[in-house]
């Protein structure tokens, strides 16, 4: 049935009795002739039953028709709900990202005890640039810790942070930061491990676990381990002998960058227990390079000989 748009419950039956139903009145006396003619009145009767029977089928039909756009409308009400209410779970999510991830980039200062006094001596601290190393559980060179490298971090100008240069680096969780460009750049006049004396290697590996104590990030077995290092290489026999110390300067760079290296590769091994081959092959060369030098003064002497006095 074609959709109704005038409810059919309002219709007024119309006045069949009148005289412009005439010929419809006789159309239907004519057509229902038999024993006993029907007379004007039943035709009237018999059209106002016709009509109230087409209307009862069309109210019916009314009242579908009105269920019908019921369910529709609440129907895409609930979609028009559901989609507004997603749009708002979706909106709360992504604030609540930005919100973590700005949480996760705002400066952040712990707690202050009120009972905690300040130290009583403030120690020297390196360049950003190597406390960064040490967070991030990098290589280091150890001149950083030296009291030269030391010496140096605190000449430096304690300029604003809106007068440095302005670099972004990820963490190792990987949230990201805004720090001075500084902190990203190894320094210049920092020199190789193998470099120091044996005095300054033992001041500045010190200093260094210090810092990486302090840290807090290391795990246990590994900060422990450096340590360990470092004592095996204090009681080596090696020490005693002619250029022992060196050597074991030399090895002391080498197997510490190689222990690093191979702990991002999840092939960390034991670094206490010293590598005697290889310990050996770092004497021949520090001999080698001792010998070469020795031979370079000789030759120099000998071109250009002291005239006594």
């Amino acid at each position: 049935m074609p959709r109704l748009n005038i409810d059919p419950a309002l219709e007024i039956c119309p006045p069949y009795e009148d005289q412009q139903w005439d010929y419809v009145r006789q159309a239907i006396i004519i057509a229902n002739q038999g024993a006993q003619p029907m007379t004007p009145e039943e035709a009237v009767q018999h059209l106002k039953d016709a009509w109230a029977r087409d209307r009862d089928i069309r109210v019916v039909a009314w009242n579908a028709q009105l269920e019908h756009d019921r369910v529709e409308l609440e129907e895409q009400a609930r979609q028009v709900q559901e989609e507004q209410e997603a749009q708002r779970i979706q909106h709360e999510r992504e604030a609540e990202e930005q919100r973590r991830e700005a949480d996760k980039k705002k400066p952040k200062l712990n707690v202050i005890d009120p009972n905690r006094l300040i130290p009583r001596t403030i120690k020297p601290r390196p360049v950003q640039y190597a406390l960064n190393k040490i967070n991030m559980m990098e290589y280091v060179e150890l001149d950083y810790f030296s009291p030269r490298g030391l010496g140096e971090a605190a000449a430096r100008p304690n300029g604003s942070i809106d007068q440095d240069t302005l670099s972004f680096s990820t963490q190792a969780d990987g949230s990201g930061s805004i720090r001075p460009l500084d902190a990203q750049k190894a320094s210049k006049n920092i020199r190789k491990d193998e470099d120091l004396s044996w005095e300054e290697m033992l001041q500045a590996k010190n200093n260094m676990l210090e810092f990486i104590g302090d840290a807090k990030i290391w795990p246990t077995p590994n900060a422990e381990a450096l340590a360990g290092f470092y004592v095996a290489l204090e009681m080596h026999s090696r020490t005693n002998e002619p250029n022992g110390k060196q050597a074991l300067l030399l090895y002391q760079s080498k197997a510490r960058q190689e222990w690093h290296t191979a702990l991002k590769r999840d092939e960390g091994f034991n670094i206490e227990v010293i590598r005697e081959d290889l310990l050996r092959s770092h004497v021949e060369t520090v001999d080698r390079q001792a010998t070469e030098k020795l031979i370079e003064e000789v030759r120099k002497a000998a071109i250009n000989p002291t005239i006594p006095c």
